[in-house]
Formats: structure tokens, sequence, C-alpha cells
């Protein structure tokens, strides 16, 4: 009975931690677009505003030309879309973000990403 219980949170918890590189990146992508939209007051692709994406067993970034986030997993199960995703938006030289909440079982904060409210 324990097993019957203890295993699929086990593996529940395993899918979470797998999961949980995607925010930090994600992160990293916003910061380094506010850089480039203010210095250029316009979206900058990956690789012009020097983002490189983590290297990965678990997902497969956007392409350096891409302007918006993504990060794509082939192994995450947990999910209905195992694609996360963060759109920029340029207003009066001012970006804004809108981040995918596809899987808040395993990323219940992703959805926050680039909200400077956090709501």
């Amino acid at each position: 009975i324990l097993a019957a219980v203890a295993v699929p949170k086990l593996f529940a918890q395993i899918q979470k931690s797998k999961a949980s590189e995607v925010g930090p990146a994600a992160g990293s992508y916003v910061h380094m677009q506010d850089a480039w939209v203010v210095s250029q007051q316009d979206k900058g692709t990956m690789k012009q505003i020097g983002y490189e994406a983590p290297t990965s067993t678990i997902f497969t970034y956007a392409a350096e030309t891409a302007t918006d986030f993504s990060a794509t997993s082939t192994i995450l199960d947990k999910c209905d879309t195992q694609t996360w995703t963060v759109t920029a938006s340029v207003t009066d030289g001012r970006a804004s973000y809108v981040a995918s909440n596809n899987c808040p079982a395993l990323t219940p904060n992703f959805k926050f990403i680039g909200s400077s409210n956090g709501s």
C-alpha cells in the first residue's frame, strides 16, 4: 500500500525537478530582453540580446534568431502541452511579457515571469 502511494509521488517530484530549469532560463531571457529594449527601443533576437540557452537534456530552446522565448520538452509527460513560452512586446520603449502557463502542476509560478508585480 505504501508503494502504491509513494511511487507516483516520487515520479511527480522527479518531473517537477526536471521542469525547474525552465524558469531561470526564461528569467534570464526577460532580463536580457529588457536591457536590449532600453537601448534599442525594440525587441531583439536571442543572438542580438546575448542570450544563450542552457545546455539541456530536458528542453530544446528557441533558435538564436527567435525574438520570443520557448522551451519544449519531449520527456515531461505530466502536461497537456510541453512547450513553455514567453512572448515579448514593446510599447513606448517599454517591454512587457506574457508567459504561458501550460503546466501549472510542474511550474506553478512560470506565468509570473516578466511580471513586475507578481500577478
